[in-house]
């Protein structure tokens, strides 16, 4: 069945809080491995394998949080971890604490795409719209090192989304287009209504749903 705009949603946090270890490789290196990231564009080469680890002391306390960076990252309470897992096809990742280990936190893992979410075109006069004024005109780049496109930041709702290509059981997926500049590298990700709903409801004053548009 074609999805459409009611079956999906996107998310935005209202801050981000946490910052992924170490610094140097912007948390990517425990979740993706040394060698599984592009040190030119800071996107991923590979799935992720590895938990992802926050550093210091302040550790995020929220029922659903975003840590600073990683913008396609969203992680969730013990406890809320334990309830979406019984009602949603999710899989779930480990959060640690640089030195300390285990958190009982788990991050949501999105399940990735292979068909583009966004028609060109149409996600080029979205960044345009967005940046043109201040870059020129220009959309992204490419990485000289891995080779990879990179889109100027937009967010899920500012280019339509194609219904067929969200082909997963998963209820939340990850988009196959990479966004950010320079070091930043994010993709899109995507909820069913049901469990972003949910999460937002878990923690309404750091969330709210974004609605998309299914072409």
């Amino acid at each position: 069945m074609r999805e459409s705009s009611a079956d999906w949603v996107a998310l935005s946090p209202r801050f981000t809080p946490g910052w992924p270890w170490p610094e140097d490789s912007y948390g990517l290196g425990p979740m993706y491995g040394e060698d599984g990231w592009c040190r030119g564009c800071g996107t991923p080469l590979v799935e992720q394998s590895g938990a992802l680890v926050i550093q210091g002391s302040k550790f995020p306390g929220a029922e659903v949080w975003m840590p600073n960076w990683r913008y396609d990252v969203v992680c969730v309470s013990a406890g809320l971890a334990a309830d979406i897992a019984g009602r949603f096809a999710v899989e779930l990742g480990e959060v640690h604490q640089s030195r300390k280990g285990p958190t009982g936190v788990k991050q949501v893992l999105p399940a990735q795409t292979v068909e583009p979410w966004h028609p060109p075109g149409d996600l080029a006069r979205a960044v345009r719209a967005r940046h043109g004024e201040f870059e020129g005109d220009r959309t992204g780049s490419f990485c000289g090192q891995c080779g990879r496109w990179k889109w100027l930041p937009v967010s899920e709702n500012e280019a339509p989304i194609v219904g067929d290509a969200l082909v997963s059981t998963s209820d939340v997926l990850a988009s196959p287009e990479v966004f950010g500049d320079r070091l930043k590298s994010f993709r899109h990700l995507l909820f069913r209504r049901p469990l972003g709903e949910a999460l937002v409801a878990a923690c309404p004053r750091n969330w709210e749903v974004i609605e998309v548009e299914i072409a």
